[in-house]
């Protein structure tokens, strides 16, 4: 009587393996992102000097994680000389269906050379997401209890891919302990299928 040859470890193995490669491959692909610039122009105190801004973010928002909004800035040198009269770079950021933190709205006083800050954006359920940064410059007697007045605006379409809520780094590690998983299951297969077929009789 033929002993049945454990196909369904070799299967299991298979799968194992299929799903190692899918969760390593997040670390592989990495996010493909994208920048906008624009230019603000001193309403405060009448300079004529400007502030460049550029925002970069990721074309793709991931389920289930924190996903970076950047956003960088630097005054000309004319602002530069003017610093002294006081600004306040006015920010805010919106995205439907997400949770946006620190906060949607940022007041930060501006200050001389390059500076940057973000927002982390978690989005949720839907699979296309519009965005909007709208961004504006005022004196140092802007405290934000009334609402942004923009002097420019970036349009910001998301991508939204639904994950397993592992980091890239986590899911890759998981991803290479299924893999080895796999590959001790196939091992084993081959031994116990030699074992089973066994020796050729004469």
């Amino acid at each position: 009587m033929k002993t049945k040859r454990p196909i369904t470890l070799l299967i299991f193995a298979i799968a194992l393996l299929l799903m190692g490669i899918a969760f390593a491959a997040r670390r592989v692909v990495p996010t493909e992102t994208a920048s906008q610039a624009q230019t603000l122009s001193d309403w405060a105190h009448g300079s004529a000097g400007t502030l460049k801004v550029m925002v970069s973010y990721p074309t793709e928002l991931l389920t289930n994680q924190k996903n970076e909004i950047m956003l960088t800035y630097e005054a000309d040198p004319t602002l530069q000389q003017n610093l002294a009269y006081g600004y306040v770079f006015d920010a805010e950021f919106n995205a439907g269906s997400s949770v946006i933190s620190p906060q949607k709205r940022l007041l930060v006083p501006l200050e001389s050379g390059r500076r940057s800050f973000s927002w982390q954006v978690v989005p949720f359920g839907r699979s296309e997401i519009s965005g909007s940064i709208q961004l504006g410059l005022g004196g140092s007697d802007l405290s934000g209890a009334y609402a942004i007045s923009p002097q420019v605006t970036f349009e910001i379409p998301f991508q939204v891919r639904q994950t397993n809520g592992l980091s890239p780094n986590a899911s890759f590690i998981v991803g290479l302990s299924m893999i080895g998983a796999g590959l001790l299951c196939v091992l084993v297969f081959i031994i116990l299928n030699k074992k089973y077929i066994g020796p050729k009789v004469n």
